[in-house]
C-alpha cells in the first residue's frame, strides 16, 4: 500500500511539474489584448489618413474583441505623432498608422529628428494606398493643367499650393510641379488634409495635390485637373492621368501601414499582422477603400519592410535631384 501511495504521489508530482513547465513555456502575451489599444494618427481629424485609421480601428478592434481608441497627434510634418508612437511602451497596445511622409520621406528631408522612424518603429502590415489629384477651386478659373501653368507664369508668386504638412507627398508633388514647369508658386503647409481642403475650397490657397477630396469634386466645390496614378480613378473616371497628358514624374500613390514601437514582442506583432491582413482582405473594407479612391493592401512585416526600401529609393532620387530639404 505504501509503495502504491508513493507511486501515486510521484505520478501526481510529475503531472504537476509538467503542467507548471507547460504554463511557464506559454508566452506572456498569450491573452493579448487584455485591455483597449490606441492607434496614433499624426494628423488632424477629417483627412483620409484619419478616416482610414478610424475604419481600421473599428474593424480590427472587432476582430481583437477590444476597443481601439484613435489618438490624433498632429504637427511637425507628422513627426510629433510618430515620435510619440516610437517612444510608447513596446507592449503591443500602441499602434501607429504611418505613410510615405512619416516613415520614409522625413528621414531624407529633415536634417535632424528626435527619433528614427526606420529603426524606432517596426512594420506590422500594409493596409492600403490611394492616388491623388491636382485640385483647384472653381473660382480660380482654370480647367486644365496647361491653363494652370500659364496662370502661374502670368502671376508669379501669387499662386499658393497647400499640403498636408512639410515633406509629405502632397508637398513634394507641389515642389516637383514648381521645378518641372519653372513657375514661382509658394508652399503653404497645414497640419493635415482637412484644414488644407477647407482653405482650398474657399480660395485661400489656389492648388493642392490631394488624395481625399473626391466628394468635393463630385459636389463641384473643387475641380480636378489630373490624377497621379497610372490609371484613371474609378470615382472620377472623366479626369485624365498626368501620363495621358504627356506629363511625367507624377505617377505616385500614398501608402499606409501599421507600425508598433520597436521591441514589441514578435508573437504580438505576428498576431496583429494576421488580424490586419484578415481585416484588409475583407470585402467590406475593400469596398470602403474603393469608395475613397483607394485600394486595400496586405502584407507580412518583412514585405512591408521591403516596400519601404523601394519607396526610399524612389523618393530619394526625387529629393536629391530637386534639392528639397526641410529646416
Amino acid at each position: 500500500m505504501k509503495n502504491n501511495f508513493l507511486s501515486l504521489k510521484m505520478i501526481t508530482i510529475s503531472f504537476l511539474s509538467a503542467g507548471l513547465l507547460a504554463a511557464l513555456s506559454l508566452p506572456a502575451n498569450a491573452d493579448f489584448p487584455e485591455k483597449p489599444l490606441q492607434l496614433i494618427v499624426p494628423y488632424t481629424p477629417g483627412g483620409f489618413t484619419d478616416a482610414l485609421a478610424r475604419t481600421i480601428a473599428k474593424q480590427l478592434g472587432d476582430r481583437l474583441k477590444q476597443t481601439i481608441v484613435v489618438q490624433n497627434i498632429a504637427g511637425g510634418g507628422g513627426n510629433i505623432g510618430a515620435a510619440r508612437a516610437a517612444k510608447s511602451p513596446a507592449d503591443g497596445y500602441t499602434l501607429y498608422i504611418g505613410n510615405n511622409a512619416t516613415i520614409t520621406l522625413n528621414t531624407m528631408l529633415y536634417k535632424t529628428l528626435p527619433f528614427n522612424p526606420l529603426t524606432d518603429l517596426t512594420p506590422v502590415a500594409l493596409i492600403g494606398e490611394s492616388q491623388g489629384a491636382l485640385l483647384v477651386p472653381p473660382s480660380l478659373g482654370v480647367r486644365s493643367v496647361t491653363e494652370l501653368i500659364a496662370l502661374a507664369k502670368a502671376k508669379p508668386n501669387q499662386i499658393n499650393f497647400g499640403s498636408t504638412g512639410t515633406g509629405g507627398v502632397s508637398h513634394l508633388s507641389g515642389e516637383m510641379f514648381k521645378l518641372a514647369h519653372n513657375v514661382n508658386i509658394s508652399h503653404v503647409p497645414y497640419k493635415g488634409t482637412a484644414p488644407a481642403t477647407t482653405d482650398l475650397i474657399s480660395g485661400q490657397i489656389q492648388m493642392m495635390f490631394n488624395d481625399a477630396a473626391y466628394p468635393f469634386v463630385k459636389a463641384d466645390k473643387l475641380r480636378a485637373l489630373a490624377v497621379t496614378g497610372t490609371k484613371r480613378s474609378v470615382n472620377i473616371p472623366e479626369i485624365p492621368t498626368f501620363i495621358e497628358l504627356g506629363i511625367t514624374g507624377y505617377e505616385s500613390y500614398a501608402w499606409f501601414g501599421i507600425f508598433v514601437p520597436t521591441g514589441t514582442p514578435a508573437p504580438i506583432i505576428a498576431r496583429l499582422s494576421r488580424e490586419l491582413n484578415a481585416t484588409t482582405q475583407d470585402i467590406t473594407f475593400q469596398k470602403w477603400m474603393q469608395s475613397q479612391n483607394g485600394e486595400a493592401l496586405w502584407s507580412t512585416p518583412d514585405e512591408l519592410n521591403i516596400f519601404m526600401k523601394k519607396d526610399l529609393a524612389k523618393w530619394g532620387k526625387v529629393i536629391r535631384e530637386n534639392g528639397i530639404t526641410v529646416e
